[in-house]
């Protein structure tokens, strides 16, 4: 029947075009280690608060430093142009609207990693933030 061939013809589209779905299973790092770098974050900057040290040392060494994806990303997001920077930044800003304190240097420099994780999220898997597109 049509609906049977529609149906078919869905399901050998999905399978040629990897949809969020697809993403997920293929690195289910990527999300995890993005909220663990956010956590982190958010940690120092509470630390921060509160002007404590020790906690504000803790949060900082529990990013992701070692992540092998985000440091070769890094020169590339440093050295991209402003439009290349624009997604990862609105993402970003969406997710941090705060802008880094002066209060520790380390808390630009954790703005800076996540922005390069996104980036090369964003480049592997452009980011869509048209709500009309399909």
């Amino acid at each position: 029947s049509s609906r049977a061939r529609t149906s078919q013809h869905l399901l050998r589209a999905r399978s040629l075009t990897p949809g969020p779905e697809a993403v997920m299973s293929q690195d289910p790092k990527a999300v995890a280690g993005l909220v663990a770098d956010l956590k982190m974050l958010a940690a120092f900057e509470t630390a921060a608060d509160w002007r404590e040290q020790k906690a504000m040392d803790s949060a900082y060494s529990a990013v992701s430093w070692s992540d092998a994806g985000v440091k070769a990303a890094l020169p590339e997001y440093l050295a991209a142009s402003a439009s290349e920077r624009a997604k990862v930044d609105y993402a970003f800003n969406a997710m941090v609207p705060r802008p880094p304190q002066d209060i520790d240097g380390r808390q630009a420099v954790m703005h800076t990693w996540i922005k390069a994780r996104l980036f090369s999220y964003n480049k592997a898997y452009p980011f869509q933030f048209n709500p009309y597109a399909q």
